[in-house]
């Protein structure tokens, strides 16, 4: 079971471009059923760095539909119960019911946030039209940085026969590499001819195909997102207790920890029926 530790939410007193206040939300998830043998974070999923945009704007333009006139989404929105419109808010949030528009104001609500995820999750996540991702650690270009700075970017459930192939397929591809680039380099009569290289060449790229098609599952990369509290509120709802369920309701219990979510979804651990195996 993981639950947010040390959340802070913080907003930033400058409208920024006069149009929206930013939210900065910083949560760390202890894992309950470890007693602390997995540190402060989850070994699975792990999502930090939260912030939310726009949450006021989009509260104030979900009344553009009975407005006429000038309308102005940039001024402040009481979040309090004595605000009618902060109840309607919460009201239209909350529908859950199929076919149905009254929540999409909840998509100009936006959220950026690292997430740490294994090669097993991240396909799951990207079906998602609305959760774009702006820019992530990668294999093809940082592989030899993974391989070389004595990290261990495994899921617990990586086999070490899993690691020691990844290893061994790695220095195969770095011992090919390196005669590569030395017959490159050669010159005078040491210099090979077009033929050797082309062969080099084509030696050196098998193995590093053999090595990225080889990664696990459970390689472990991060990178960063963007989306809204209404895609947000459609993957809560269809992830619960998905079969992949440490991944998922890690996940989730961030996106519960965000300023306002449950209360304008509607959503909690309880009524999503959130189970820890």
């Amino acid at each position: 079971m993981y639950i947010p530790n040390n959340v802070v939410c913080t907003y930033d007193s400058i409208l920024q471009h006069g149009m929206y206040r930013r939210l900065t939300l910083s949560a760390s998830f202890r894992c309950l059923s470890c007693h602390g043998k997995h540190g402060t974070v989850s070994d699975m999923v792990e999502v930090k760095n939260i912030q939310v945009f726009a949450l006021d704007r989009a509260l104030n333009a979900k009344a553009n539909s009975f407005n006429v006139g000038d309308i102005d989404t940039t001024v402040p929105f009481a979040k309090t119960e004595d605000n009618r419109q902060w109840k309607v808010a919460k009201m239209l949030g909350s529908n859950t019911l199929p076919h149905q528009s009254h929540d999409a104001f909840l998509k100009g609500i936006l959220v950026e946030f690292d997430i740490k995820y294994e090669q097993a999750f991240t396909p799951e996540l990207q079906r998602y039209h609305f959760l774009e991702i702006i820019m992530s650690q990668s294999t093809m270009h940082s592989l030899k940085k993974f391989m070389e700075k004595g990290l261990d970017p495994y899921s617990k459930y990586v086999t070490e026969e899993s690691k020691e192939q990844v290893r061994r397929l790695y220095n195969e591809y770095d011992a090919l590499s390196k005669e590569l680039t030395e017959a490159q380099n050669a010159a005078g009569a040491d210099a090979p001819g077009a033929e050797v290289i082309a062969q080099k060449q084509r030696a050196a790229y098998e193995a590093f195909m053999r090595l990225r098609h080889n990664i696990p599952g459970g390689f472990e990369m991060w990178e960063t997102v963007s989306t809204n509290y209404l895609q947000l509120k459609t993957i809560c709802i269809q992830r619960a207790n998905h079969r992949q369920r440490e991944d998922w309701n890690a996940f989730i219990r961030a996106c519960l920890s965000m300023p306002h979510f449950s209360e304008l979804t509607g959503l909690t651990e309880e009524s999503l029926g959130l189970t820890d195996l």
